[in-house]
């Protein structure tokens, strides 16, 4: 049997490994780092239900709509300056623990490897919080998931929209306490690359990496990161820009997705999760009244069961109405794939030939002039930043 004939068919949602009674299918990277299923002939019985659960080769959206939009920030002031944007998450997580469920996301692992991990608390949850720009690997998850759910306890699932798919089309059922909300995705990068961006940081600094934040807000909402890592005992921070970092500048561009990615049947308005959770760029437009300092998102209510939750989420969010026209103008990914762009091939080949630091290297030596703005740039404080900003409204 054969999983896919091309590897822009397959999303790497894992639902082939976990569905397979016999456990005959293996991940394994390729040579750019992304992981693949791989049938183990001598296991194998043929019995065809790794190609049946697969959801992007068959995929099941309803052609429909989000139910409602919304305007989203949470209400405590501390979940939303460890969230990306305005704190979703953390609220639904929150709600999940009053009701003494179970919650899955990704997370870092000791190595700096992104994995779907189940966690039971709010200390635990920081380790799923923050957005990670690569793609994580989901082991076994859609498994303990599933024990969960037979169990009788309450279980979020959140994840890509292809991770979501491959979880619903793996239990095959309905569930009334389970809880689905997908990621606006802009494309998932190789935990391969990652890493390899990880150690070259790591040799850079002179010190271990032990936590990487892609939005860091000690200068503000928007996209900014920071890299956490130890140097001599001491646990240190430096302030990464996406003009500075190869990795990040690569990923915002759409330089270093999964080939899949520039196919995805997800990227749409038919979303896979009960809710949809994101930034909602483009706020200052849509809604100029509501205020952005601290991170503001979108949630989208795609099913009857969200619709049901709403009043409960209530407590932990601040919600105003939108639309899905005006959420989606400048979330790209609500109507189409990123563009694959031909520097992708070029990015990956010098990997592969040079390692990360030929990666760098050729990175910083075409954009030294952005990389020096960008560190001007930080030296500025923001209330300057936000006085310029005035000015130039006031006078255009």
């Amino acid at each position: 049997m054969r999983l896919f004939n091309e590897k822009q068919d397959c999303c790497g949602c894992m639902a082939c490994m976990n569905i397979c009674p016999k456990q005959a299918i293996i991940i394994r990277p390729d040579e750019d780092g992304f992981t693949f299923p791989e049938i183990k002939n001598e296991l194998c019985v043929e019995c065809g239900m790794c190609k049946n659960v697969c959801v992007f080769q068959n995929p099941s959206l309803t052609e429909r709509e989000p139910i409602v939009t919304y305007v989203a920030i949470n209400k405590n002031t501390d979940m939303i300056l460890n969230s990306a944007s305005g704190g979703i998450f953390g609220a639904f997580a929150s709600l999940i623990f009053e009701k003494k469920g179970v919650v899955f996301g990704c997370a870092y692992n000791d190595n700096m490897e992104p994995e779907h991990i189940c966690v039971d608390n709010q200390f635990d949850m920081k380790r799923i919080q923050g957005s990670k720009y690569v793609q994580s690997n989901i082991n076994t998850t859609y498994q303990e998931a599933q024990k969960y759910l037979h169990d009788g306890r309450c279980v979020l699932f959140t994840g890509t929209p292809c991770q979501i798919a491959g979880l619903k089309s793996y239990l095959d059922k309905e569930y009334s306490n389970l809880i689905t909300a997908d990621i606006i995705c802009h494309g998932t990068p190789s935990s391969g690359f990652f890493k390899g961006y990880i150690r070259h940081l790591e040799k850079k600094i002179q010190g271990r990496v032990i936590d990487f934040k892609f939005r860091d807000k000690s200068k503000g909402w928007g996209h900014m990161g920071k890299v956490i890592f130890k140097k001599k005992g001491k646990v240190l921070e430096k302030i990464i820009t996406p003009q500075a970092s190869s990795y990040y500048n690569y990923f915002m561009n759409g330089f270093i997705c999964r080939e899949s990615c520039y196919e995805c049947k997800y990227a749409c308005g038919n979303r896979a999760g009960d809710f949809t959770m994101g930034d909602y760029w483009g706020i200052e437009k849509a809604h100029p009244e509501i205020g952005i300092k601290n991170g503001v998102s979108v949630l989208l209510v795609n099913s009857k069961k969200g619709m049901s939750l709403v009043d409960e989420i209530s407590k932990y969010l601040t919600l105003t109405k939108s639309t899905f026209e005006q959420a989606s103008e400048q979330n790209k990914q609500l109507s189409k794939p990123i563009a694959k762009s031909d520097k992708r091939d070029v990015i990956l080949n010098t990997w592969r030939e040079g390692g990360y630091k030929s990666v760098a290297d050729g990175f910083y030596k075409a954009n030294q002039i952005p990389i020096i703005i960008s560190k001007f740039k930080l030296l500025i404080p923001n209330s300057i930043k936000r006085s310029m900003k005035r000015i130039i409204k006031r006078r255009y």
